[in-house]
């Protein structure tokens, strides 16, 4: 195995993969990419993939080495480091994450037969499923290690989560592969803050074994979701204070330095593909163990107060019309997606409350929230100017500060 890594593969090229597989090319390494979809493949080779995701698109223009491939086995021939980025969806109750596609790949590397190469899981998995499935599958791979590193990105920030990153999760399999995959997180954060003129700040990296740092994904995940939760609750008591502001409260409980004011101001609760389903999985786990997850129950439950909490509040006004903009999972996100997105429940509040709802939105969010909803919401595209339908009679909502959702 060689001592300067230069090769690296990706297998799975969706959304996070290709953005870490750009951010890699720009950090110098040769790239080899894997994906089953042969178009896709093709437009990553020519050059003439576009994405919404930001940054996307110029990485992909300013690409030099990166190449894609239908083939996993010329991914793992090419390849000192293995990352894998394949889905693992959400499931249900122990098998919280859908591990299907994953526990393939693995079975399927196995079957290629590599030796002395560290392969990396870096989708979330449940606590256990490294030592129970996944060191399994590839025990007959001689020389070869399996680690984890999981990352704290947020969809429409994945290539600045990714370059930019201030904290590094790595299970490792051995101590080099852990050399290994620090090494190319910090090269890759060095070339970001070069290509942007920042100053360069390594991220923190914390070592420990793949068990450890399965449960350290969730957990810091769950302590996320706990905070925004408890911001929210304050707030609303603070709402139903006379003389009590919300703001001025949860600022000063930011400004203790055991506290900080990262995930607590006012606004909408917690949503997205990622925070609801692992503060839920982490619950199971620790239920699986033995411990009661009390703190994983009484967080999802006060997000789902807080929703509530706020259609009471516009249900005051007494309106017969109600537009809500801005949908997305988060706000201001620039990729299209609406999974838990909190204004949506509450607006489903609004409209179970006998109100007529309309969600305007740029068209790629209306299109989704149509063919999830349907006939429930009415709909209206905003082009960025004054909508002569939105007249008077209704309530355009764009409640709490633009950084209080998912990725505060």
């Amino acid at each position: 195995m060689s001592n300067s890594l230069s090769r690296i593969g990706v297998v799975g090229l969706g959304r996070l993969g290709l953005c870490q597989a750009l951010l890699l090319d720009k950090a110098g390494f040769d790239v080899l990419g894997c994906d089953v979809f042969p178009a896709y493949v093709d437009s990553i080779n020519h050059r003439t993939l576009t994405s919404s995701e930001p940054g996307v698109t110029e990485l992909m223009e300013q690409a030099q080495k990166l190449r894609a491939t239908l083939s996993l086995a010329d991914t793992i021939a090419h390849a000192e480091l293995i990352l894998i980025y394949v889905a693992t969806p959400t499931g249900i109750g122990e098998h919280a994450y859908d591990c299907g596609d994953l526990s393939r790949v693995l079975d399927n590397v196995a079957r290629i037969g590599p030796t002395d190469k560290h392969v990396v899981i870096c989708c979330t998995v449940l606590p256990g499923y490294i030592e129970r499935v996944g060191s399994f599958l590839l025990e007959s791979c001689a020389g070869c290690t399996l680690s984890y590193n999981p990352e704290f990105v947020a969809q429409g920030d994945i290539v600045r989560g990714l370059g930019a990153a201030d904290l590094v999760l790595i299970g490792e399999g051995s101590t080099a592969a852990g050399d290994q995959i620090q090494s190319v997180h910090e090269r890759v954060c060095a070339a970001y803050a070069e290509c942007l003129s920042w100053e360069f700040k390594p991220p923190k990296v914390c070592r420990m074994s793949p068990q450890s740092a399965e449960i350290a994904k969730l957990a810091l995940n769950c302590f996320v979701t706990t905070k925004i939760a408890f911001g929210n609750a304050v707030a609303d008591i603070a709402d139903r204070t006379p003389g009590a502001d919300k703001e001025a409260i949860l600022n000063t409980l930011g400004s203790d330095k055991r506290i900080g004011p990262r995930c607590l101001c006012p606004g909408y609760g917690f949503g997205g593909p990622c925070l609801p389903r692992d503060n839920r999985a982490f619950g199971s786990f620790a239920r699986s163990v033995g411990i009661e997850p009390f703190i994983c129950e009484a967080t999802d439950k006060a997000n789902a107060l807080h929703a509530q909490s706020m259609a009471q509040h516009l249900l005051k006004q007494d309106l017969e019309r109600y537009t809500l903009t801005d949908v997305a999972f988060k706000p201001g996100c620039p990729v299209p997606v609406i999974e838990e997105s909190q204004p949506l429940e509450v607006a489903k509040l609004l409209v179970r409350a006998g109100k007529i709802v309309v969600i305007r939105d740029r068209a790629a969010i209306i299109e989704l929230v149509r063919r999830t909803y349907g006939r429930m919401f009415e709909y209206e595209i905003d082009s960025g100017g004054t909508d002569e339908k939105h007249k008077s009679g209704q309530e355009d909502i764009q409640m709490g500060n633009p950084l209080s959702s998912y990725n505060r």
